[in-house]
C-alpha cells in the first residue's frame, strides 16, 4: 500500500485511515459532516497527494494533449483546463486537469485509481505517434499535493505564503518560498473557492500544512471530500463515470471539443451525437434525510428507469442527495422518482449543484466569516 509523505502528521492530527485506490488515506479526523460544513463556511485542508501527477515537456506537448484528450488544450499559459481521456469508442478512461505552465510544459493530473492506466495509455499513444516529441515523468511519489478550500481559504493561504495572488478561477502560477518551489492553482474538487498546491519539498509541505491549521483551517478527510464533490454535482471516476459511459451521457459535453481535427474517440462521439443517448446523469434530491446509495435502482410508475451511482446525506442541504443515470425523457428538473435499495426513497430530479449558489460555492454572492 502506498503511503502519503505526510502520513505521520495526519496521524498526530487524529486521522482515521482507510485504503483508497492503493493508498493509506485519511478517512476523517473528527466528524465528516462537520468537516464538510467547515469547508462550506470557512476553510478546510486536504492532503490529495494520492492524485496522479505527470510532468509533460517538449515542443509537442500541446499537440499531444490535443490528440490524446477531448477538450481544446490550446490555451494561454498559466491557465488550467478540465479534459477527458477517452478510449476509441468514446468511453471515459479518466477525467483530468491540465495545468499549462508554459508552451512546452504542463502538469497533468489523473485520478489515483487511473494513474498507471493513463501513464501506460499515453506511452502507447506516443509509440504510435512518431511525430510527437515530448518526454513524460511521473512525479506522484516525489511530490505532495495539498488543497485548501472554502470562502476563507485564499486569505489563509496568502498569510502563510506571504504573497497575495489575484488569480481568477482556473488559473495556475509557479512560486517559491524559503527555497521551496510550488505550483499553485485556483482549482479544486469541492465547489468552493481556494487553491491546490503541488511541491517537491516535503518539509515545506508539512510546514505549510501546519501553518494553515494554526490559522484555523480544519484538516478534512476523503469522506468529507466525497460529500463536498457530490453536493457540487462533480463526478467521481469509478462511480459516476467509467469506460462504458460517454461524455454526453455524463453531461460532460463542456469538456469535449468536436471542432478539433482529431482526438481519440472523436469519430465515435460524432456518431453518438447524431444518434442520441439512451441515458443521462442527473441529480437526485431526497424528500428526507434518507439518501440514495450507489447501486440502488430508480423507478418511475413501477418501471425500472435507471441506477444510482453516488449518494450521501448532505449537511449543507439537510437532505439525502445522489446522482444516477436515467432515461433522458425523465430528466426534467422536479421529476418525481422512486429509489429502491435497503429503503424505498422518493426523490426528485435536481439541479446541480444541489446547494444555493448565492450562499455557497465559488460563485456565492457574499463570503461568510
Amino acid at each position: 500500500m502506498l503511503r502519503l509523505s505526510l502520513e505521520n502528521l495526519h496521524a498526530k492530527l487524529g486521522a482515521k485511515f482507510f485504503e483508497f485506490a492503493g493508498w493509506n488515506m485519511p478517512m476523517k479526523y473528527t466528524n465528516s459532516l462537520k468537516e464538510a460544513l467547515t469547508v462550506r463556511n470557512y476553510a478546510g485542508i486536504f492532503d490529495i497527494s494520492h492524485m496522479g501527477r505527470f510532468i509533460l515537456e517538449g515542443p509537442d506537448v500541446i499537440e499531444f494533449l490535443q490528440r490524446a484528450t477531448s477538450n481544446n488544450i490550446k490555451i494561454s499559459n498559466n491557465r488550467t483546463r478540465y479534459t477527458l481521456t477517452l478510449n476509441e469508442h468514446g468511453g471515459i478512461k479518466d477525467d483530468n486537469v491540465v495545468f499549462k505552465l508554459s508552451d512546452d510544459k504542463v502538469l497533468f493530473v489523473a485520478n489515483a485509481s487511473n494513474r498507471e492506466k493513463i501513464w501506460n495509455w499515453f506511452q502507447n499513444l506516443l509509440s504510435k505517434w512518431r511525430d510527437i516529441n515530448i518526454k513524460m515523468s511521473d512525479e506522484t511519489l516525489k511530490t505532495v499535493m495539498i488543497a485548501i478550500q472554502g470562502p476563507m481559504a485564499k486569505e489563509l493561504a496568502h498569510k502563510v505564503l506571504g504573497t497575495t495572488y489575484n488569480l481568477r478561477k482556473f488559473r495556475v502560477v509557479e512560486g517559491r518560498q524559503d527555497g521551496a518551489a510550488y505550483v499553485l492553482s485556483t482549482t479544486g474538487y469541492t465547489g468552493e473557492d481556494g487553491y491546490e498546491m503541488v511541491t517537491w519539498d516535503i518539509g515545506w509541505a508539512e510546514k505549510t500544512f501546519n501553518s494553515l491549521i494554526e490559522l484555523g483551517a480544519v484538516p478534512c478527510g476523503l469522506v468529507a471530500r466525497d460529500i463536498l464533490r457530490l453536493e457540487a454535482g462533480l463526478v467521481l471516476y469509478g462511480n459516476d463515470i467509467e469506460e462504458d459511459i460517454n461524455p454526453f451521457e455524463a453531461k460532460l459535453d463542456f469538456a469535449v471539443n468536436l471542432s478539433k481535427e482529431y482526438f481519440v474517440g472523436k469519430e465515435s462521439l460524432e456518431k453518438v451525437r447524431q444518434e442520441g443517448i439512451s441515458r443521462i446523469r442527473v441529480g437526485l434530491l431526497s424528500e428526507t434525510r434518507n439518501s440514495p446509495r450507489r447501486g440502488d435502482l430508480i423507478y418511475k410508475d413501477g418501471k425500472r428507469v435507471g441506477i444510482v451511482t453516488s449518494g450521501t446525506f448532505s449537511p449543507t442541504v439537510g437532505k439525502g442527495i445522489g446522482m444516477g443515470y436515467i432515461s433522458p425523457d425523465l430528466a426534467e428538473i422536479g421529476e418525481k422518482l422512486v429509489v429502491k435499495g435497503i429503503k424505498e426513497i422518493t426523490v426528485r430530479v435536481s439541479k446541480l449543484p444541489f446547494y444555493d449558489e448565492d450562499r455557497y460555492g465559488w460563485r456565492r454572492k457574499k463570503v461568510s466569516t
